[in-house]
């Protein structure tokens, strides 16, 4: 008996240390552009992994509703919208992503469950759900598919001392699934929510 547990905590070890261990399929460093004062909400240029050349331009306004606009770079065009509130404690949060290989748009949410000392963030599109559970101690969010628990993708956020710096993030992407500005998406989102909340 004792074998069999030792043996289970042995797998249990192993399985943890393997997703760790995954190699990231497309890494962006997410740096925050400078916004006008007045502006509350962060725009944000992703950037392949050496800084270099510029993916992905993250725009975003609040007027009556918060919006984010993704634009690919490189390409010129609009490939993700995303309207709603998720800022001052408020989450109600709808999108839409462009999807290349359908040639068309999909719509999505994304739903806050809150429990009493934590929240679950869950995301519904193109038939797929996944899930964010964000930790107060911890600087890194992890994206799972709901079903299977397969780490999808990956967010660290970068910056040291925040009251000067610029807000920076390491975007690992580990499948080929999902596009991109899925990502993008809920990273904008969860830094509103998470970072802004506690300015």
């Amino acid at each position: 008996m004792e074998l069999k547990k030792f043996l289970l905590i042995l797998l249990f070890i192993i399985t943890i240390k393997c997703i760790e261990s995954k190699k990231s399929l497309r890494t962006f460093v997410v740096s925050q552009d400078k916004p006008p004062k007045p502006k509350p909400l962060t725009d944000f240029t992703a950037y392949d992994s050496r800084e270099k050349n510029r993916w992905y331009l993250i725009r975003t306004t609040s007027t009556d509703l918060d919006t984010i606009v993704i634009i690919d770079y490189r390409a010129k065009k609009i490939i993700a919208n995303v309207e709603g509130e998720w800022v001052n404690n408020i989450f109600n949060v709808t999108f839409s992503i462009y999807d290349d290989t359908l040639d068309k748009w999909i719509d999505g949410v994304m739903i806050r469950k809150s429990k009493l000392f934590s929240a679950k963030y869950e995301i519904q599109w193109n038939n797929e759900r996944l899930y964010i559970k964000p930790s107060a101690f911890r600087k890194t969010m992890k994206i799972y598919k709901e079903t299977s628990n397969e780490l999808y993708a990956q967010f660290r956020y970068r910056s040291i001392w925040r009251t000067w710096s610029k807000y920076k993030y390491d975007l690992q992407i580990y499948t080929t699934k999902l596009p991109d500005a899925l990502y993008l998406m809920i990273m904008t989102v969860m830094h509103h929510t998470t970072q802004l909340n506690n300015v």
